[in-house]
């Protein structure tokens, strides 16, 4: 069944008034009807037939089952002739500048990747390249219907550099369309520890960005925290008081590879001694754990994203989900990089995720289909701390939201099965931002895709060949 595009709605009237007596304001920007509404809210978890509406700022106005009030009138009315809708999927963790380096250093883990990415393939390239890079990454995943990020921006080595680089990534993020939160670097270069020179950087950079006019797209800014990959604390200083003085929470990369498990736990009291851990950490990956580690986590009210499909690829292990959910702990998940996922594509995280699971405990029970939809919608909305905008279909938040063709799909026994376990990019139709349609059928709208990356791919092989 081929959905219909959108029409335009011709209203003369300024209020509309239902047979009922309800008045409504002037048109909607949106009115979507006939959908399968998987809206993720609390409450309501069996998909309904319904539809809702979307103002002119992006904000969903009304939400039902049924068919909308005849007053309910919009300026675009979209009949999907009962095709899905879900919320956007949030990566909570994601690297978008590293979409030009999928494949890189395959038989590698962690470590041995992170020299061949960073010490090599990727240490020529120029603030422009990193442009390019990022807004490769923040298209690939829109195009996979991934509708907001956190995004780890590279810094690099240089410090003459990095101010530019921060800065042109933050452009291409907010360029793409894409929801971001900005993702920091708190030292202006590699092994520099300063207090000083980390304040000036920081300060700079939110006094500038605060000028960007950046509207709706743009979140926040958090540190990308680095205390996990040092072997003092001086780091974990710095971040700490940066933290306090500009009310930044703060996203580390922690017990990610199997090496050496028991040096990187030691390193936990730095957290919690220079009062980092607490409501506004999220630990990245967080895979090689221990009880105490993850009951002091809980009760600081820290979170964490899992990365199912960098995990596996870089053979990190799996963390224990379904553990961490019991103890209290707040889950989101993410893409990664796509140097190291190599895939901006939630249906394979979500199903690497829950297979790698089930595995781990030999039980189909332990984690169900709904589970982890809901992790990378609200769990990662949460962790975030976004969660009152985004990652469910509910009036006031933010009409972020998936079209997904079912026709290919067979016969659903259960629809959140079907979803984790049959879908995928191909039954992906259309992505919303905001009430705006961004990607159809895997084009970005707005951009031109294509040239973007073939601009990135060139600038790769020019580095390469430096």
């Amino acid at each position: 069944m081929k959905m219909l595009r959108p029409v335009q709605i011709l209203c003369s009237a300024v209020m509309a008034v239902c047979a009922s007596g309800v008045a409504y304001a002037a048109p909607s920007h949106l009115l979507v009807r006939n959908a399968l509404i998987f809206s993720m809210a609390d409450g309501q978890k069996a998909p309904f037939k319904g539809y809702f509406s979307v103002r002119s700022d992006g904000v969903i106005d009304h939400i039902g089952a049924g068919l909308p009030p005849k007053g309910l009138k919009a300026d675009q009315d979209v009949d999907l002739h009962g095709h899905w809708v879900m919320p956007g999927f949030i990566s909570a963790h994601s690297h978008l500048w590293q979409a030009a380096y999928r494949g890189l250093a395959a038989d590698q883990t962690l470590m041995g990747w992170i020299e061949a990415l960073y010490s090599g393939k990727a240490s020529v390239a120029q603030p422009e390249d990193i442009y390019w890079f990022t807004l490769d990454g923040a298209l690939d995943h829109l195009a996979h219907g991934v509708t907001a990020a956190y995004n780890f921006n590279y810094g690099g080595a240089n410090a003459a550099v990095v101010e530019t680089t921060d800065r042109l990534q933050f452009q291409a993020e907010k360029a793409s369309g894409l929801r971001f939160v900005h993702g920091l670097e708190p030292l202006p270069s590699k092994g520099d520890v300063s207090l000083a020179k980390a304040r000036q950087h920081v300060g700079d950079f939110l006094t500038w960005s605060a000028g960007q006019h950046v509207g709706s797209t743009f979140l926040s800014v958090m540190i990308n925290g680095g205390t996990g990959f040092h072997d003092t604390g001086e780091v974990a200083k710095v971040e700490g008081t940066l933290m306090r003085e500009y009310h930044l929470s703060n996203q580390s990369h922690y017990l990610e590879p199997p090496e050496n498990v028991s040096v990187q736990q030691v390193r936990f009291h730095w957290f919690e001694d220079e009062s980092i851990l607490g409501p506004h950490l999220i630990f990245g990956h967080f895979i090689h754990t221990t009880p105490e580690i993850i009951a002091r986590s809980v009760k600081a009210g820290a979170s964490m994203v899992w990365n199912p499909l960098s995990n596996g690829r870089l053979a990190s292990g799996t963390a224990d989900i379904p553990a961490y959910l019991k103890a209290g702990l707040r889950v989101g998940m993410g893409e990664d990089g796509e140097a190291s996922a190599d895939l901006a594509d939630p249906f394979e995280n979500m199903r690497t995720g829950l297979y790698a699971i089930r595995d781990k405990y030999q039980s189909a029970a332990i984690m169900s289909p709904y589970d982890v939809v809901r992790l990378h919608t609200r769990g990662s909305a949460d962790v975030l701390e976004v969660g009152d905008r985004l990652g469910s279909l509910e009036v006031g938040k933010f009409a972020d939201f998936l079209v997904i063709d079912p026709t290919n799909l067979g016969y659903v026994f259960d629809p959140y099965a079907t979803l984790v376990f049959a879908a995928a990019q191909e039954n992906l139709e259309q992505v919303y931002v905001g009430g705006d349609l961004m990607v159809e059928h895997g084009k970005p709208l707005k951009q031109d895709f294509a040239h973007v990356r073939q601009e990135a791919d060139r600038r790769v092989a020019a580095s390469v060949q430096h």
